[in-house]
């Protein structure tokens, strides 16, 4: 798999403000994905710990527990790369939250409501802004439903904040 590079992934550089790294797996964050669904404290609440800083802890799980947490990720905000020489089967390792994944691309595009949440969309889609640049292609997204995400048109969380409900 050798060392994947996060920007071949389909959006911008900008998105990646933070790396998490160990010799078997790079974590990577994008903060303005994010809408904070909670999956991955969840899931591995030893590993990702938004109270702490680092909130990322990449000695407390194996490699694989991380990634299949990662591939639980509705958002894309959480993906991960295998670093040249990592042990990781590089097979284990291709899944949603993979850097470099394809989803089967279905023949719709899925949007579903979240309960007093944002609007998650899956399959292949592109958002454009108001002077037609193309803004963000991927295949999964969380889109704000409340209004207030101060990084329309994604879910930043803020609806929990808020206390908003549909």
């Amino acid at each position: 798999m050798g060392n994947q590079d996060p920007k071949n992934q389909a959006g911008t550089p900008e998105d990646i403000l933070k790396e998490y790294a160990t010799e078997d797996l790079i974590v990577y964050w994008k903060p303005k994905l994010c809408a904070h669904p909670g999956f991955c404290w969840k899931g591995l609440p030893q590993v990702f710990n938004p109270r702490k800083r680092p909130w990322v802890d990449m000695q407390a799980a194996s490699p694989e527990e991380i990634i299949n947490t990662i591939n639980t990720c509705p958002t894309g905000a959480l993906t991960y790369a295998l670093p040249e020489g990592s042990k990781v089967d590089p097979q284990k390792a291709q899944g949603p939250g993979w850097v470099n994944y394809r989803k089967g691309e279905p023949a719709i595009t899925r949007i579903k409501m979240l309960k007093n949440g944002p609007l998650m969309v899956e399959g292949p889609t592109e958002i454009y802004d108001t002077e037609r640049k193309l803004i963000k292609q991927y295949h999964q997204f969380a889109l704000c439903r409340c209004g207030f995400s101060s990084n329309k048109p994604f879910c930043d969380g803020a609806h929990i904040r808020q206390g908003w409900k549909d």
